[in-house]
C-alpha cells in the first residue's frame, strides 16, 4: 500500500473472524476467504485494523482497491510514505 521497503505481514480482506460466519461463507466460500489478501508492512495493517471492526473491514472493504478509496488510507499512505 505504502510501498516502503518494510518486512510485509499478511492482511486477510476478509478477517478470520468472519470465515465461520452463514452470510460471508454464502457469499465467498472458505476458499475465497483464506486466500484474498495482501501483504502490508506493520504500519499500514495496524491502521487497517485501528480505522474499521472486521465486519467493516469483510462486508465493504475486502479488496484493496475499497481499502485505498477510503479517505482515511489515502491520508495516512501519503503520510506513511514520507516515515522512514
Amino acid at each position: 500500500m505504502c510501498q516502503r521497503e518494510k518486512p510485509l505481514s499478511f492482511h486477510h480482506l476478509i478477517p478470520r473472524k468472519m470465515h465461520r460466519r452463514k452470510n460471508f461463507l454464502k457469499e465467498f466460500g472458505k476458499k475465497e476467504m483464506k486466500k484474498r489478501g495482501i501483504n502490508v508492512c506493520r504500519k499500514c495493517h495496524s491502521t487497517i485494523h485501528k480505522f474499521w471492526d472486521e465486519k467493516t473491514l469483510g462486508e465493504k472493504y475486502n479488496t484493496k482497491e475499497k481499502l485505498m478509496e477510503t479517505e482515511e488510507m489515502q491520508k495516512f499512505v501519503a503520510w506513511v510514505k514520507k516515515v522512514k
